[in-house]
């Protein structure tokens, strides 16, 4: 019996036509982080396992649970963006080079999830981060930068909800504050709860156990509860520009996400059509975390998107057609000629394809329909002989007889209409 292998669980295979969605969505990404002033850069799969201990934090699912490490070494696949654009900022030196940089990434992450609709062990991020400055202005950009994609892709179903860690002290005071207001549960929590609460209390807020849930959803957080008057200045203004732009949002106190790096603003881009995987991007500040893997202390903030779970919220269409002419022969003599033509319009520019499998003209014919191309060439022995090919309009059934030397200019024509 042969063997019949399958893709790895929480793996996907795309194929036309999703395939061909991804790619336009690409391009629209592409178009967005340009005309935002963001510049593209390509980074390894592969890095060190300390570079995600010190960034995310130890006392997290992803460092405790769900990195894939390659066995005997300390590397790992990366499971998020922002630490790795942080070690290449910091390793290439990029401060000296100019002191604000704004990226943009497009690529696999990996993590060991329990894979379930919407979490995957290989997924792909859309992902931005402006690294120099402290700007209200700039957390402002990014939120709207994500909100944009979001939207312009087509998604219409989807909320945004941010909240304000604020700086280091801000957060150790918020941490002290929800240890003192949690301590009479702490028996009565999940075990990983338990554990954060002595080592990292802010996680708790970001626990999915559903006992947990009732507990923190009866916390009574409000910023002004621990935010000094220079993080509740930066965070108004954020919330003033939002407005200003008309970006609807949703204050959520006890919103921390699940990574350590982040300092004040924090935000999730969330939809109801996903069920508990209901994320469909984030992202936040992260002051601190250039600093503490090594270089300069310099005000930073970004986000990233999941292609996945996008897709997952777009109607697919069952089919994309990008090739334009098929060019059909009438017997074997003419499928040299056909060839010949072919290669004319690919070489200006004109998506076309040809049969490989020897069909009759009729099966040419059925097959260029079923690829939904709407011109045919058909290269026949007597109009040949004359000078002259068809040229055969598919929607609407028609062909007309065209010179030779004519075709390139008449298919041209027809492309630009």
């Amino acid at each position: 019996m042969k063997q019949i292998f399958r893709s790895i669980r929480g793996t996907t295979d795309f194929y036309p036509p999703q395939s061909f969605v991804i790619e336009e969505i690409i391009e629209k990404v592409k178009a967005i982080f340009q005309n935002f002033g963001y510049e593209p850069i390509i980074l390894p799969h592969l890095e060190e396992e300390g570079l995600f201990k010190k960034s995310v934090g130890t006392i997290t699912d992803i460092v405790e649970k769900q990195m894939f490490k390659i066995e005997s070494k300390d590397i790992v696949l990366r499971p998020e963006g922002t630490a790795q654009v942080a070690r290449f900022y910091i390793e290439n030196n990029l401060s000296k080079l100019r002191d604000f940089h704004k990226f943009y990434y497009l690529g696999a992450m990996f993590r060991g999830e329990r894979p379930q609709k919407g979490r995957l062990r290989e997924f792909n991020h859309i992902g931005a981060e402006a690294i120099g400055s402290n700007s209200f202005y700039l957390d402002a950009e990014i939120i709207e930068l994500a909100v944009k994609i979001v939207r312009e892709i087509g998604i219409k179903d989807f909320s945004l909800k941010l909240n304000s860690l604020g700086c280091i002290k801000d957060k150790n005071r918020l941490a002290q504050l929800i240890k003192d207001k949690l301590a009479v549960y702490k028996n009565t929590f999940c075990p990983d709860c338990q554990k954060r609460f002595n080592y990292n209390p802010l996680r708790i807020l970001d626990c999915k156990n559903e006992g947990c849930r009732v507990i923190i959803h009866s916390l009574n957080l409000d910023r002004t509860n621990y935010l000094c008057s220079d993080c509740n200045e930066h965070f108004s203004g954020v919330l003033n520009l939002l407005d200003e732009f008309a970006i609807a949002y949703h204050y959520d106190p006890l919103l921390v996400r699940g990574l350590d790096y982040y300092t004040n603003t924090v935000f999730e881009i969330i939809t109801s059509l996903l069920g508990s995987q209901d994320a469909l991007g984030a992202g936040g500040r992260y002051n601190e975390l250039i600093s503490n893997l090594g270089g300069d202390r310099v005000g930073a903030v970004g986000f990233a998107l999941g292609l996945e779970r996008i897709l997952l919220l777009l109607d697919t269409p069952t089919q994309i057609n990008r090739l334009e002419v098929f060019v059909a022969s009438s017997s074997l003599e003419m499928y040299k000629e056909a060839y010949r033509i072919a290669r004319l319009l690919r070489e200006n520019n004109i998506p076309s394809e040809i049969d490989y499998k020897d069909r009759t003209l009729k099966a040419q014919l059925k097959y260029a329909n079923k690829l939904g191309i709407p011109i045919v060439i058909i290269v026949g022995d007597e109009e040949f002989k004359e000078g002259y090919i068809l040229v055969r309009d598919m929607e609407k059934s028609l062909q007309e007889k065209v010179r030779k030397e004519d075709l390139l200019s008449i298919i041209k024509r027809r492309k630009r209409c």
